[in-house]
């Protein structure tokens, strides 16, 4: 029999687990978790929408469970590296991920084999708590001011091609903007960036002309008038925009390109302590230093985890697939 990459890396998991076999036996035993202090790894950059939640996730959960919560950056491929990182660690409560959409769904469909760990398989859901739209913005340089005039900037073969940023494969920046050059026939050039920070920073100093975000990482320059908004990536206008219209305005309902952030725990990690983090998450999004970030300004405050976050795992990993395969989900 063979044994692939995926097994062996399974089989160091196991192997992983074993030795921490004590540790997680304490944590059944007598809820000596924690007793140390805790890290959750944002698969991003710094400054950054999901290092922000992470950030304020902390300063809650710090004084509620008595020991330090500390926010480790481990970025690159998309994400996929501190997911890696995370799904490899001892399940015993100490090691957490704070992912999102493009993390744990659109890297694996993009990325395939090379991506080595399985969204439902390898995480405990501890729970998705915020939904944020996607705003597409443009540089004032290319001169347009709403979708139509993109489109028409976009397909004028006398100019430059449109270059736009990208937080990398299968992320909605990239795919939400794919999804337009397929459904308009557009020719664009894709530019990688290892995060939202980054990639908004080069948009504002116009080395490339259009890419999403998320509002509040974008709103300062378009407050200042550096950046210019033409789309909503999803299916809500914002309050901050009414008179930007959504991809679903333009009949581009699927995949879901809605943003979520959550917090998930290596599987195995005993229930007890999935359950204690369930309930800090519930009482940390109704402060109010959690609903600063998580309502208004382009995002949404939810509450899911276990079966419910297992069944939107597997639909939106259906819907990826299925846009990846080529299929443009129009409606009508």
């Amino acid at each position: 029999m063979t044994t692939t990459r995926r097994d062996a890396l399974r089989l160091a998991s196991l192997f992983s687990v074993a030795a921490a076999t004590p540790v997680l036996a304490q944590a059944n035993n007598g809820g000596a978790w924690p007793n140390r202090p805790v890290k959750i790894i944002v698969p991003w950059p710094a400054g950054g929408p999901g290092d922000l939640f992470a950030r304020a996730l902390a300063r809650e959960f710090s004084p509620r469970f008595g020991q330090p919560f500390v926010v480790e950056n481990r970025t690159g491929a998309t994400g996929t590296v501190g997911i890696q990182y995370v799904a490899r660690s001892a399940p015993d409560g100490y090691t957490l991920l704070l992912p999102n959409l493009t993390a744990f769904i659109g890297s694996v469909v993009a990325l395939g084999d090379a991506v080595q760990f399985d969204p439902l398989r390898d995480f405990t859901s501890i729970g998705i708590f915020v939904e944020s739209a996607s705003v597409l913005w443009a540089h004032p340089s290319l001169g347009v001011e709403t979708f139509e005039q993109l489109l028409t900037r976009a397909r004028d073969s006398s100019k430059p091609r449109v270059a736009f940023g990208t937080t990398g494969s299968g992320s909605v920046s990239e795919q939400s903007v794919e999804q337009l050059a397929r459904h308009y026939a557009l020719d664009l050039v894709k530019v990688p960036y290892r995060g939202t920070a980054p990639q908004v920073t080069d948009l504002v100093a116009g080395h490339v002309q259009i890419g999403s975000s998320d509002f509040p990482t974008a709103a300062p320059h378009y407050r200042d008038g550096r950046l210019r908004p033409v789309l909503i990536i999803g299916r809500h206008r914002l309050s901050e925009l009414p008179d930007v219209p959504t991809s679903a305005d333009l009949g581009l309902t699927e995949p879901d390109f809605t943003i979520w952030n959550g917090l998930f725990a290596p599987a195995g990690t005993p229930a007890p302590i999935v359950e204690r983090l369930r309930e800090g998450l519930a009482a940390a999004v109704r402060t109010e230093a959690l609903r600063a970030l998580t309502d208004g300004n382009g995002n949404r405050a939810v509450l899911q985890s276990g079966a419910e976050v297992t069944a939107r795992l597997q639909r939106e990993l259906e819907s990826r697939r299925a846009f990846a395969r080529g299929v443009d989900a129009v409606s009508g």
